[in-house]
């Protein structure tokens, strides 16, 4: 299996390579979920909600170097990584097989230290503010400007669509309806997507080489220019449409102006990662 922490600054700590080894890493792959409760008739109790607070999990590391230089190194690495982000207040990524969940290592412990064989047993405490295992899918929708006639579809079926007849979809396999991120690129004047029967729409002029991105976990509207500066462009947004609403889950059309370049991720969201 995968397994790793990518700090905030893109450092990679491997718990599966090297002089680092995860003991009874499936301890991370725990579930909970919270919920409250109100009277109901006749004093029978019902679930209000369901909910996910904020999580702590351990995982057990065995630091084991071939000598004191590779040990000094990895174990400063670790503290640095580590500490920068909960400094920084920016989480880091648990990786695990293709899904991660954003954590703060909050702590560590060690065991005994063994200095003829530089090997130390590691405790380090994860703490999660949104504790869900994620994995991102991206899909791409391309500008046609330029392209005439017909266009060839990926797979040879032995048929050609016309561009006025492409018709486009967006697949979401989560449990339920899901979180996203929607990036328009530029050129292009307000430029809007609608996903099955809500439209997702921004007031904007975006130039060769810029983006807007709507994000709904952080429920952020942003605008990057060329170089890479941000704006907060959260009031250019279309009022009329709940801008954040999820992308429902299964099989579901897509309509765009077939000269307007659209990346759609969607973020699965689950108590626990896929296992292999």
């Amino acid at each position: 299996m995968n397994l790793y922490y990518e700090g905030s600054d893109g450092t990679i700590i491997d718990f599966m390579s090297g002089p680092l080894a995860a003991q009874e890493p499936e301890s991370l792959a725990s579930s909970k979920w919270s919920y409250s409760t109100i009277s109901g008739v006749n004093g029978l109790g019902k679930v209000k909600r369901f909910f996910k607070n904020t999580e702590e999990a351990k995982l057990k590391v065995m630091v084991l170097a071939d000598d004191a230089e590779e040990f000094n190194s990895v174990m400063y690495r670790m503290h640095r990584t580590f500490d920068r982000d909960v400094r920084q207040m920016k989480p880091g990524k648990l990786w695990w097989n293709g899904f991660y969940k954003e954590v703060f290592a909050v702590e560590t412990e060690n065991g005994s230290f063994e200095e003829l064989m530089e090997s130390v047993e590691r405790t380090i405490t994860f703490l999660s503010v949104y504790p869900y295992w994620i994995r991102k899918s991206t899909f791409q929708y391309l500008s046609y400007t330029g392209v005439t006639g017909t266009l060839d579809y990926p797979l040879d079926y032995g048929f050609d669509y016309d561009q006025s007849e492409f018709i486009e979809t967006i697949t979401n396999d989560c449990i339920d309806a899901a979180n996203f991120e929607i990036i328009f690129h530029g050129p292009c004047i307000d430029p809007d997507v609608t996903v099955g029967e809500h439209t997702y729409a921004l007031y904007v002029t975006l130039n060769d080489g810029e983006y807007a991105v709507i994000d709904s976990k952080t429920k952020k509207i942003t605008k990057y220019s060329i170089t890479g500066e941000a704006e907060n462009v959260f009031y250019l947004r279309d009022k009329e449409n709940y801008i954040f609403e999820k992308i429902p889950e299964g099989n579901t059309t897509i309509l765009r102006s077939k000269d307007l370049g659209v990346d759609i991720s969607i973020f699965d969201e689950r108590g626990e990662p896929d296992w292999i």
